[in-house]
């Protein structure tokens, strides 16, 4: 009777698969978009991933509070869709106010760290007190 081998170490087979494995992992690019939002004093979209396919795996969006001054007052909010057509969900909100939204030691820009999600993803900005300022945004994520 032949004896078993165990053919997921040590073989030319699995050392091809995992090289193919660490190719197609190196030739993902990451995505970027971005733009200059007006605030109108509602809730704005600054980045949604409405359906993705598959997982997404987000990563940050950076969002400039350079154009704030003194009376302004601006919150971020930050929802996942945890179900398949289910709602939004809140995850995180946030509220700057002042000069460069109240952040200290000449900081101007916020990082939002995002989390991997198979449902849905959604950063909203609303400028609720003060002018309505414009807002410099940057998503860098694989969707």
């Amino acid at each position: 009777m032949p004896g078993l081998t165990n053919e997921a170490t040590g073989t030319a087979t699995s050392c091809a698969v995992e090289e193919i494995f660490d190719l197609v992992n190196a030739t993902l690019t990451l995505r970027e978009t971005g733009e200059v939002l007006l605030a109108d004093g509602t809730e704005q979209n600054t980045y949604v991933s409405n359906t993705p396919l598959g997982v997404h795996k987000p990563i940050v969006e950076f969002i400039s509070l350079d154009e704030m001054i003194g009376g302004d007052t601006t919150v971020i909010r930050v929802y996942y869709r945890l179900a398949q057509g289910g709602g939004w969900l809140l995850t995180d909100y946030q509220s700057y106010t002042g000069i460069n939204g109240g952040l200290a030691n000449s900081v101007t820009v916020i990082a939002v760290d995002l989390l991997p999600n198979r449902f849905g993803i959604r950063v909203t900005l609303t400028q609720t007190a003060g002018g309505m300022r414009q807002y410099l945004w940057k998503y860098f994520g694989d969707q």
